[in-house]
């Protein structure tokens, strides 16, 4: 399949990164970088934890690092609700959950990072060994994502969609103010649910696992009366 990098090197004009209104795209070009570069890994995560204290990066498949301000509060604190409660359920359910500040290799050539995320423990030998790869070779079953006021809509749907049509069983995506949560499976119409108490991992995937968004997320910072 051929790259953006590989395009790059021919000298055939490269594909257009994704218009997400607040992100930055820069081409890898100007890194002296590109997607088939075979050290691209140790790359990304070098650059990223050199500048870890300003913004976020991810890599779209058109060969370009996105650059975004971090999600701050909060946005945050919704990701670190929602990965508590997915870490301690796979304790006892098996698999691996990730953080958000966790990225995956997709098949494109990608980098991208949800706020949450988790893989079966039937495919969990499917992950490299942590010394031999900075990011996952390897699409997650099920991903979230929270929107916060660093990211649109679109950028988040984009994202989704993307982990769909590389494999992921199951997405959701919460958005904290209009109380609204969209589950995703491939090939099915979403599903929306307004204001829920809670939301259900589906059978063939997170079964068992109760997520109780209203409280973690909706009502998180309701004052009292």
């Amino acid at each position: 399949m051929t790259t953006a990098g590989t395009l790059q090197s021919r000298g055939t004009r490269p594909k257009p990164p994704p218009r997400w209104t607040r992100a930055v795209a820069i081409p890898l070009a100007e890194f002296g970088k590109s997607l088939d570069d075979p050290d691209l890994d140790q790359w990304f995560e070098a650059f990223a934890e050199r500048n870890s204290d300003m913004y976020e990066y991810e890599i779209s498949s058109t060969g370009h690092l996105l650059i975004r301000e971090p999600t701050g509060y909060p946005g945050s604190v919704y990701e670190g609700e929602m990965s508590a409660d997915l870490f301690i359920w796979t304790r006892h359910h098996g698999g691996i959950a990730f953080p958000s500040s966790s990225r995956f290799t997709l098949p494109d050539g990608s980098y991208y990072g949800p706020d949450a995320a988790w893989i079966s423990e039937e495919r969990r030998h499917l992950l490299d060994e942590p010394a031999t790869r900075a990011f996952p070779h390897v699409v997650p079953d099920f991903i979230a994502e929270i929107k916060s006021p660093s990211n649109s809509n679109a950028e988040l749907l984009d994202k989704i969609n993307l982990f769909l049509e590389h494999d992921t069983k199951l997405a959701w995506y919460i958005d904290s103010e209009t109380r609204t949560v969209i589950k995703f499976r491939p090939g099915q119409k979403p599903e929306t649910l307004c204001d829920p108490e809670y939301i259900d991992g589906d059978d063939d995937v997170l079964s068992g696992f109760r997520f109780a968004v209203r409280e973690r997320i909706f009502d998180l910072f309701t004052r009292p009366c």
